[in-house]
């Protein structure tokens, strides 16, 4: 069970996660973005995509589903009417005791496809969070509850039909 400390972290990190930055490099908020549909597509390939650089046998077993959040602090100084897409798994079928050198796989995968590493706080914790340098998507792997693996991918801010004020 998570400390309060830990709770309030884990939460922090999930919505530094979530994508609330910017919705594209040097955009202003109000170009055309991708549509929700799209974001949600994009969230679960990303997703996929990441498992293929783990050990056989990882499966991902759904937490939550898709979450469509508010992008109620946009750094990008764009408008609040967008939205953040996102998903979070947990990690099955790899023992625990691997979780470093399955993270480090990741990090391995994640900076060989045009990813950049936002926080690696290896060794101390076991949570590592990038961006593709490309549409600011953004990945995470952490261990959580006990301490299975759990990955996460979100998308930059969008609107949900895609173009501004929708």
């Amino acid at each position: 069970m998570m400390r309060p400390r830990q709770w309030a972290y884990a939460l922090a990190v999930t919505l530094m996660a979530a994508g609330c930055g910017s919705s594209a490099p040097g955009g202003t908020g109000m170009e055309t973005t991708i549509t929700e549909d799209e974001a949600a597509e994009k969230v679960r390939e990303y997703i996929d995509n990441a498992m293929t650089a783990l050990p056989e046998g990882a499966e991902l077993e759904e937490r939550r589903g898709t979450i469509v959040a508010a992008c109620d602090d946009p750094t990008d100084g764009g408008p609040r009417d967008r939205v953040t897409v996102s998903e979070r798994f947990w990690v099955r079928g790899l023992p625990v005791e691997d979780n470093e050198a399955n993270i480090e796989l990741l990090h391995e995968y994640w900076t060989a496809n045009g990813y950049r590493v936002l926080h690696d706080q290896r060794p101390d914790e076991l949570f590592l969070a990038v961006e593709n340098e490309e549409d600011a998507f953004r990945m995470s792997i952490r261990t959580a509850g006990d301490d299975s693996l759990t990955i996460g991918a979100s998308s930059p801010c969008i609107w949900p039909e895609g173009t501004p004020g929708s």
